[in-house]
């Protein structure tokens, strides 16, 4: 049997708007982002999905907030869906962390690959918690469609993985997932292994 995934990236948050190193911090969404939780509210109204499961993040259980209320649904948080804790680079300024750290900035803006940051999360291990709790939920949902709410470096830790592209090759490979996209996953309990059938829509 297979359970049908749809990853999607939060809304547009404060932090997104004022230019902050999010991680962990529990931004909210900002006017833009909740303009953009109803628009995708009425993108999903003609998607058939039986679950849905959210980081614990403020930004992503508001982003899928509006499609809950309107489906009639809970939304299942779950912690390990939450996104890279990026140590001492959390909620500062990026333009200001571009200047203290020229050279980790240079390389995370050529590739995607957060690296380098004092007491970060290691991307391999975001990968992994990825997808042991997309994992679980995916047995626990075989033969149904489910939406999963999360964050851009936590989803694409968890693509490279499935995928086997070293994350390096984030940006050539995957990309930026923008705000609100679409990412469709399929896991097959016979082989054991996830497929993805389209980035960011």
């Amino acid at each position: 049997m297979k359970t049908i995934i749809y990853m999607i990236r939060h809304a547009r948050s404060i932090a997104n708007d004022n230019g902050m190193f999010g991680g962990i911090t529990d931004y909210e969404l900002s006017q833009e982002g909740l303009l953009q939780a109803f628009a995708l509210e009425k993108r999903l109204k003609d998607y058939k999905f039986d679950k849905i499961y959210s980081s614990p993040l403020k930004r992503a259980i508001q982003t899928i907030t509006p499609t809950a209320k309107s489906k009639k649904m809970d939304i299942d948080v779950i912690d390990d869906l939450r996104e890279i804790n990026v140590g001492t680079w959390e909620d500062v300024l990026r333009d200001d962390l571009r200047k203290m750290y020229p050279k980790e900035n240079k390389y995370i803006d050529e590739t995607e690959f957060y690296t380098g940051m004092i007491g970060q999360e290691d991307t391999s291990d975001v990968a992994n918690r990825m997808y042991n709790a997309i994992l679980e939920i995916a047995k626990n949902n075989l033969g149904k469609s489910i939406i999963i709410t999360s964050h851009v470096v936590a989803m694409r830790a968890f693509l490279c993985k499935i995928m086997n592209i070293p994350f390096e090759k984030t940006k050539e490979r995957i990309g930026h997932l923008g705000n609100t996209s679409i990412t469709k996953v399929i896991y097959n309990d016979e082989t054991n292994k996830f497929e993805v059938e389209y980035l960011s829509k």
